[in-house]
């Protein structure tokens, strides 16, 4: 997922009295992760770890992120096992 707005994320951050290792904490990922976040030296990380921490902030899903999925991306299939005989 991509991060909107890194300003944002911080902003969100400091009204709900979240620290960087609170967040990764909740998240599940690191202090430095969060920092790399906050700083704008990182802006992507998986769908998991940014509801999380959309979920933690208490924002509606969408708010901080967005899916960074291709336009012309197909939908995966997944492929039946074969059988042997």
């Amino acid at each position: 997922m991509k991060l909107r707005d890194a300003g944002l994320l911080a902003k969100y951050m400091e009204a709900n009295d979240f620290t960087q290792a609170r967040l990764g904490r909740y998240a599940g990922c690191s202090r430095q992760f969060i920092h790399m976040l906050v700083n704008g030296e990182k802006s992507t990380c998986t769908r998991p770890v940014g509801e999380r921490i959309e979920e933690a902030l208490r924002v509606l899903p969408g708010t901080l992120f967005v899916p960074n999925e291709s336009p012309t991306a197909r939908p995966q299939v997944k492929r039946r096992a074969t059988v042997a005989a």
